[in-house]
C-alpha cells in the first residue's frame, strides 16, 4: 500500500511540475506585452528577441509563435528602411508557423496579411506581387471573425496604400477605415493574452481624414 501511495505521489507531483512548466510562459508573455506597450522603438528589439526565445522554448504554443512574429513585424514598420527587411526576415518563420498551427484563426490570418504589408513597406516594388495576397489574407481573417478590428485594419491599410490606378487610394479606403473604427469601439479582448493591438495605428490612419 505504501509503495502504491508513493508511486501515486511521484506521478501527481510530476504532473504538477509539468503543469507549472507549461503555464510559466504566460506570465513572461504578459510581462513582455505590457513593457512593449510603453516602449519606444529603440527598446523593441530586445523584447522581440525575448519573445522569439520564448517561442523557441515552447514550439507547441501557437500564441507564442504569433507574438514573436508580430513583434518583429511591428519592428519592421518602426525601423529605418535598411533594417526593415531584416526584421521581416526574422518575423517570417514565426508568422508562418503560427498560421500553420492555426490555419483558420482570424488573428493568424490577420498577421500574415500584416506581415506581407511589412514586406511591401520594406521593398515597395513588391506591391505588385504581394499587395493582392495581403488583401486576400485580410479578407479571410474577416470571414473567420467579422468583428475582428485588426483584420479590417489590415484591409484598410492595404486599400489606402494601393495606388488609385490599381483600385486603391485614400478615398476608396474611407468606408473600410470607418468600419474599422466602429469595430475597435466595440472590441474587448477575451483575456490579457489575446491580441489587442492596432488601435493606435487606426488612430493615425483615421487622422489623415480630419
Amino acid at each position: 500500500m505504501k509503495r502504491v501511495l508513493l508511486l501515486f505521489l511521484m506521478i501527481t507531483g510530476g504532473m504538477t511540475t509539468l503543469s507549472a512548466q507549461d503555464s510559466s510562459w504566460q506570465a513572461t508573455l504578459q510581462g513582455q506585452l505590457q513593457v512593449l506597450e510603453k516602449s519606444a522603438p529603440p527598446q523593441w528589439p530586445t523584447h522581440a528577441d525575448t519573445l522569439a526565445q520564448l517561442a523557441g522554448a515552447y514550439p507547441q504554443v501557437w500564441l507564442l509563435q504569433y507574438y514573436a512574429g508580430w513583434a518583429y513585424t511591428q519592428l519592421s514598420f518602426k525601423a529605418e528602411k535598411k533594417k526593415a527587411e531584416e526584421y521581416c526576415d526574422k518575423a517570417a518563420p514565426f508568422v508562418k508557423k503560427a498560421l500553420e498551427m492555426q490555419p483558420h484563426h482570424t488573428e493568424t490570418l490577420t498577421l500574415m496579411g500584416y506581415w506581407l504589408s511589412a514586406r511591401i513597406n520594406a521593398v515597395p516594388s513588391r506591391g505588385a506581387s504581394l499587395g493582392a495576397e495581403s488583401r486576400q489574407y485580410a479578407e479571410k481573417a474577416i470571414d473567420a471573425d467579422p468583428a475582428n478590428p485588426r483584420a479590417s485594419l489590415v484591409k484598410a491599410l492595404n486599400i489606402y496604400y494601393t495606388p488609385a490606378i490599381f483600385g486603391g487610394g485614400k478615398k476608396r479606403a474611407r468606408s473600410t477605415v470607418v468600419e474599422t473604427g466602429e469595430k475597435f469601439s466595440r472590441f474587448t479582448p477575451a483575456d490579457a493574452l489575446s491580441p489587442n493591438w492596432g488601435k493606435n495605428i487606426y488612430d493615425v490612419l483615421n487622422a489623415s481624414y480630419q
